[in-house]
This record gives C-alpha cells, structure tokens and sequence, in this order.
C-alpha cells in the first residue's frame, strides 16, 4: 500500500514540477496576472505573431484564463490601448477587442465575491460600448491590474 501511495505522491510532484517549468519557459501562461516584465518573450512574440499586439507595443499587464496557450483567450494592456481576446471553440475564430485609451470613457472593477472565481474589469468605449478584461485575484492580480490600468488611462487622457 505504502509504495502505491509514494507512487501518486511522486507523480502529482512531477506533473507539477512540469507545469511550473512550462510556465517559467514561457511554454503555458501564469495562473495569475503578470506584468510585462515578467510575461516570457515567447509569449510576446505569439502575441504579435497573432496580430494580437503589434510590434511597436509594450505589454503592461497580462492574464490568461487558458491553462495551456496564450492563443486562445487573454486580457491586456499595453502602452497604446486596452486589449481583450478570444477564440471561439466552435469555429476557431478569434475575436480581438480593444480600445486606446483616448477611445475609453471609463474603467470599472468588478471584483468577484468568490476567491475562487476572476474578477471582471468594464472598459466602456465613448459611453456606448464596452467589453470586458477577465483578470485572477490570485495574489491581488485583479486589484494591481486595475489600479495599474487606471494609472496608465489617466496617464494617457492628461497628454
């Protein structure tokens, strides 16, 4: 019985032991919200290789609700604009919704009652539409990505 039981226990080690290389690689995303800094150049380069970001655009923050690929969904923003994307998992396609920040009217936290669940963070566009960024509140992710947009937003409208 004992050697069953130190077999799961060594391999639940290295399943996690290989999902924390992957995401120190660059190979999956973070659970939790990352700043540029800390965001893999690999990642980056999937993001303007998608025409997610272009390549004149520096990355503030980022989130990825996807486990395994920066491909199909994230939540951003950069030094230029706000950015949310998604893939649809029916037709493949993606969806890219974003806005500069002289396009945002206004930005809205709207934190989760659970820890267990993402926060939402409204951008509204001109007072007519809007779209949403997802964002962790694993280590207050939501909270600094929300303070950090609010900065470069207001930072943006004073120039």
């Amino acid at each position: 019985m004992w050697k069953i039981a130190k077999f799961a226990l060594t391999g639940l080690f290295l399943i996690g032991l290989f999902f924390k290389l992957s995401v120190l690689t660059g190979a999956v995303p973070d659970s939790k919200v990352v700043s540029g800094d800390e965001l893999p150049s690999d990642a980056v380069a999937v993001l303007r290789d998608l025409g997610i970001i272009s390549r004149n655009e520096e990355i503030h923050y980022y989130y990825s609700e996807d486990l395994f690929s920066f491909e199909n969904y994230g939540n951003l923003f950069t030094d230029k604009r706000v950015v949310s994307y998604e893939t649809d998992e029916d037709t493949g396609e993606r969806a890219i919704y974003s806005a500069t920040y002289d396009e945002v009217s206004d930005i809205t936290l709207e934190k989760s009652s659970s820890t267990f669940e993402n926060s939402l963070i409204e951008v509204n566009i001109d007072g007519e539409h809007d779209f949403y960024l997802v964002v962790s509140q694993e280590e207050n992710g939501d909270e600094i990505f929300y303070k950090k947009l609010v900065e470069r937003w207001k930072s943006a409208k004073n120039l």
